[in-house]
Formats: C-alpha cells, structure tokens, sequence
C-alpha cells in the first residue's frame, strides 16, 4: 500500500525539454523532483532537481521498470508520481502498471487503452470505426506494396510506432515530393524496423 500520509514528489522520466518543463514547473511550487535518465540532458542538473539519476537504458521496457524500482526503494520514493516523457516510457509503464503501483502512483492508464494511441495503426482504426476523419493513409509492409499508393505528391512518411523511428533517423517526418522519394526514403526508414505510414496531405 503506498503511504498517503505525505505530499508526493514527482519522478520525470527522461530529462530532454518536456521533462525541464515538469521540472521546473513543480519545483518551482515546492513539489520535490526526481530526475532519471539516460541521456546527457539539462533537466537533472535543475536547481529544482531533488535527485538527479543516469541510468544506462531507457529505452527497453525490462530494464527500464527494474531501475524505476531500484531507485524507488533506494531513495524511498515510496508515493511518488510518475512523469514518463517517451512514447517507449508510456508503453512500459502502461504494460506494468500493477506492480509500479505497489511503490509509485501511476496515472497512465491501463495497456488495454494505451495501446490505441501508442501504435498510429490502431489510432486510425478506431478512428475509422467512430467515423472520426483522418488524412488518407497507407501502412506499406514491403517496397513493392509502395504500388499501391495511389495518390498525388507531396505524402508525408512517419513512423507507426515513434521511438525506433526517431533514434534511427532523428526525424519526426519527411515529406515525400515524388515517387522516387517514396521508395528512397522507404528504404532509409527500413533500417529502423519501424512500421511506417504515408499520409496524403493534398
């Protein structure tokens, strides 16, 4: 049972701009904050810092849970709230939120839920089926299925699933100006081993 009998903290997870954003804002109110992460990033050097933490990995689901727990029990962050900042941080709390909650409040919902907004092919089929409108969009699994886009120039290409994509390429999108780009940058993307999407943009 988590002990209610003081005001939480808040563990950010992963310290690039979003999280010095939630750093500052809590601190700044007296809220005492724990920063972990796996990047060299500004947010654990805050002056509203209370902890700051490097840990090796973030970024694969198993050892992510296992450090939040380590460091809960080591500097007795029993209550606190956590602050995930990644998409892949999102999926692993959301996938373990059981056991986080025994030490952490968790306030990302159950996977049965999460798993429609992490993944952009189940946000589209839900949207598809509520009747809620979105650009036309194709989930190529192969360069020859880029044949069955059918569509007129410029399409935009993003990842299905974030975080593979953007460690790879660095990018959030490209825009895709004719059909020699579209199998060039399929091809670039290939290497993430993420699932990717062309969205029309006319």
């Amino acid at each position: 049972m988590l002990n209610l009998g003081r005001p939480p903290g808040a563990v950010v997870i992963g310290g690039d701009y979003q999280g010095l954003g939630i750093v500052r804002s809590l601190g700044r109110m007296g809220v005492p904050v724990c920063v972990i992460d796996d990047e060299h990033s500004i947010s654990r050097f805050s002056r509203y810092a209370t902890h700051g933490v490097r840990v090796p990995d973030l970024r694969q689901e198993q050892p992510t849970i296992e450090t939040l727990l380590r460091i809960g029990r080591s500097l007795n962050l029993h209550g606190w709230v956590l602050f995930p900042t990644r998409d892949e941080i999102v999926a692993a709390l959301a996938r373990n939120r059981s056991i986080l909650a025994e030490t952490f409040r968790v306030p990302v919902p159950e996977w049965d839920t999460v798993q429609w907004m992490l993944d952009k092919r189940n946000t589209y089929q839900l949207a598809q089926q509520l009747n809620i409108p979105f650009p036309k969009t194709w989930f190529p699994l192969t360069e020859e299925a880029l044949d069955q886009i059918d569509s007129p120039f410029p399409l935009v290409l993003k990842p299905a699933i974030k975080e593979h994509f953007f460690y790879a390429t660095k990018a959030k999108a490209w825009r895709i100006n004719s059909r020699a780009e579209l199998r060039l940058m399929f091809r670039r993307a290939a290497p993430s081993r993420a699932p990717t999407k062309f969205s029309s943009k006319t």
